[in-house]
Formats: C-alpha cells, sequence, structure tokens
C-alpha cells in the first residue's frame, strides 16, 4: 500500500463510510464489512475523495495517461469536479465533463439539429480520440457506467477510456464466479481501479491494531468464500 491509500482509509474509518459489524448486501450476503460513501456530503470529505481518486488516478495512468475526467450522473458529477480540483493542487490541469439525464432541448446546441457534446454533456467537450478518465463512487452491474461509454463514443470518435476509478473494490465474485470489475472490463473495454481494495484496507486496519479477533476471524471467513482469488489468498494466508 502507498501512504494514500493508508491516508484514504484512515478517512473511510473516520467518517464511517467504512464499517465492521453484521450487513445485508444487495445480493443477500450477510457482510462482515460494509462501505457507504454516500456519507461522504460536505466540502471536507468530498475533498478527501477527490484526493484519494487523484492519486490513483495519477498512480495508474500517471499524468500524460488520460486527456479528461468524466463522471456519470449523478453521483459522479462531484467526483468529477473533486478530482479534476484535486489534480490540478498537484500540478496536472485536466478538464471535467459529465452527462446530461435528458438532452438539452432549448438553445443553439437544440436547434443544430442534430446531437452533439454540447447537447448532453456539460463541462469539457472532448475532441476525437480523446482518452477519458472515468470516476464513479461504486461498481455493480456497471450498466450506467456502459450507457456512458456509448454516450462518449456517439459524440466523440475515437474516443477511449484508459480507465474507471473506484473507491473500493470489495473483491468479490457473483454466483457465476465473476467479480464486478473483470466483468465490466471485458464488457466494456475500460480498466477498472479502486483507491483501494477490501484487502488492503482489512490489511492496514490489521497492521495498526484496529481489526478485532473476532471481525478478522469473520472478514477471514467471507473472503475465504465469496472473494475474488487475491481476496482468497489473502484469506488463506490468515487462517
Amino acid at each position: 500500500m502507498q501512504d494514500y491509500q493508508r491516508a484514504f482509509v484512515d478517512f473511510l474509518v473516520e467518517s464511517g463510510a467504512f464499517k465492521l459489524g453484521s450487513f445485508t448486501l444487495k445480493s443477500g450476503r450477510l457482510s462482515p464489512a460494509f462501505v457507504n460513501t454516500g456519507l461522504v456530503e460536505d466540502g471536507r470529505t468530498l475533498g478527501h475523495l477527490g484526493d484519494a481518486y487523484a492519486a490513483k488516478l495519477l498512480d495508474a495512468l500517471g499524468p500524460t495517461g488520460f486527456d479528461s475526467v468524466f463522471g456519470p450522473a449523478y453521483k459522479g458529477v462531484p467526483l468529477a469536479v473533486a478530482t479534476a480540483i484535486a489534480l490540478a493542487q498537484k500540478g496536472v490541469v485536466k478538464p471535467y465533463l459529465f452527462d446530461r439525464k435528458e438532452k438539452k432541448t432549448h438553445g443553439e446546441e437544440a436547434s443544430s439539429g442534430k446531437t452533439d457534446a454540447a447537447a448532453v454533456l456539460v463541462g469539457h467537450r472532448p475532441k476525437e480520440g480523446e482518452r477519458i478518465a472515468m470516476v464513479d463512487d461504486v461498481l455493480t452491474d456497471g450498466a450506467t457506467k456502459r450507457e456512458a461509454v456509448q454516450l462518449l463514443r456517439s459524440v466523440c470518435n475515437g474516443a477511449r477510456f484508459p480507465a474507471l476509478i473506484v473507491a473500493v473494490n470489495r473483491q468479490e465474485v457473483g454466483p457465476d464466479g465473476t467479480d464486478a470489475a473483470s466483468a465490466f472490463t471485458s464488457a466494456a473495454g475500460v480498466p477498472v481501479f479502486a483507491a483501494v481494495t477490501m484487502t488492503e484496507i482489512l490489511t492496514h486496519l490489521e497492521e495498526t491494531g484496529r481489526l478485532p479477533a473476532d471481525m478478522r476471524a469473520r472478514c477471514v471467513e467471507y473472503l475465504g468464500q465469496y472473494g475474488t482469488a487475491e481476496a482468497k489468498a489473502w484469506a488463506a494466508k490468515r487462517r
């Protein structure tokens, strides 16, 4: 783990966005850990998220590996803005953009009679062949993000998507044995990177004495049963 990841884990715990306990997930599984970045609702905490996303983006792609930052409406909108601000504070100035839920029906864009970037996007208008990095809070079935990729490709010839950055990768597989990140990459052709993974969170808590023995055992059991290959390997070392 890198320092920015440790700092991000500390923030998630201190803000209550990461909790240990017993939580029923949408899948119906009873999980010992829960992540909810929806609790981030003010400028200070949003700044922490932006810092983590920007750091991961630079870690994964470098400052010249992407041209702009896109956040799908609605949750991705503040993340795109916060990431662009954090990047600028690091000396990497990149434009941001997000999609409209409904096509603009007034003004110059609507009267042109065609669908262009200005009619369906807010902020930066991507150029042909632009490398657009995506940011969003979580990745479940990826449907909204796949739709966004299709939209951007329709208004920007040759648009490329070098990364989707999310806050946390839970490192779980579904009933078919496939994890959400791999499935999205296969379907959309977009690599997925997480600011931190579940095993990185648990490792940091373990190393700093904040993972009680009973919760450690439950996390090991859970990931041993439902985790990706990487998560299962993490759990196996702790049995």
